[in-house]
């Protein structure tokens, strides 16, 4: 069942409408294919004729350019900033899905979709609209086996102490199929991946999300997660108290 219908991204897909359109894939994790696989689902939903494409392709049958939502808009990721600037170099209107902002990137955009409200301070002139992964429609994944899981990152965007047991649950699937399928196995889940979290939202699980390293996770909550039955915690004991209460 889809966290938000599709009319709340109408915005975002209408002005599409009628063009002919690149998606350009962001580099990324599984979280990243999980909004992919919403971004296709909405693309269909709106009738908008649309095919992948690469920065370097032959874009002839290609009206305009749509750059993939999640990851983050400046320069920490730095190989997205540079797909990013290729792309720009086709000639092509470039519209940049819902992202958050790390920094300023002021370059000549069509339209800039911004994921969350702290991002709209880096990026004023930034169209609100949630995160795509939010109107995935999901298959029926099977009922938890496992009462409680704790997933936690392990790149530059850990802002919380590791636990030994903790995973990171990109690090252990390759879709996002897999991705659903591990966050069904448990009732109550903690995280702080942002997209995994989605998950358990997803799947009806008890979640509770942590902070990142900037403010993404904190004002996705505030944003969006929140009053879709999301928690937050600022640590895993907070989190794991809050759910035994």
């Amino acid at each position: 069942m889809r966290l938000l219908a599709p009319d709340e991204f109408a915005h975002v897909f209408r002005p599409l409408q009628g063009r002919r359109i690149g998606y350009v894939r962001p580099h990324g994790n599984v979280g990243d294919r999980l909004i992919e696989w919403a971004t296709h689902q909405l693309f269909d939903h709106f009738h908008i004729p649309w095919k992948t494409v690469a920065a370097d392709d032959p874009l002839d049958d290609v009206d305009e350019l749509v750059f993939g939502g999640g990851g983050n808009m400046g320069t920490l990721w730095e190989g997205n900033w540079r797909l990013r600037e290729r792309c720009l170099t086709r000639g092509k209107p470039l519209t940049i899905l819902p992202q958050s902002f790390t920094s300023r990137e002021d370059r000549p955009f069509q339209r800039v979709y911004v994921r969350e409200r702290a991002s709209l301070t880096l990026y004023p002139r930034g169209i609100l609209a949630p995160d795509l992964a939010l109107g995935l429609d999901p298959p029926p994944i099977a009922p938890p086996t496992r009462r409680q899981g704790v997933f936690l990152r392990r790149d530059s965007e850990r802002a919380v102490p590791r636990r030994w047991l903790a995973r990171d649950p990109v690090r252990l699937c390759r879709t996002p199929l897999e991705y659903l399928q591990l966050a069904g196995r448990y009732e109550r889940i903690v995280t702080d991946r942002l997209h995994f979290a989605i998950c358990g939202l997803l799947l009806g699980r008890q979640t509770t999300l942590l902070p990142n390293a900037y403010h993404k996770n904190v004002s996705m909550f505030e944003t969006w997660l929140g009053d879709l039955g999301c928690r937050f915690a600022t640590s895993v004991p907070d989190a794991l108290c809050r759910q035994a209460a």
